[in-house]
């Protein structure tokens, strides 16, 4: 079974929100800078993407290397 991609996007003024894909909410942070710290260590211990948005939805950056590691068994 794929591992669900990890997505860190603004949900308002001073929210961020960590949200696996299927919708389920891990955190909400007052920051983009925390939401992502918090994002990307999930991303890297679950082993999958991590995805960013920009307040204009735009993906500004994707992490694939937990993906990578596991397409190399590393």
């Amino acid at each position: 079974m794929a591992k669900a991609t990890i997505r860190v996007f603004p949900a308002g003024e001073a929210d961020w929100v960590v949200q696996e894909e299927g919708g389920r909410e891990l955190g909400h942070y007052p920051t983009k800078a925390s939401a992502e710290t918090v994002g990307r260590t999930l991303a890297r211990k679950r082993r999958t993407a991590l995805l960013v948005q920009d307040r204009d939805g735009r993906v500004k950056r994707a992490d694939f290397r937990g993906l990578f590691s596991r397409l190399l068994g590393r």
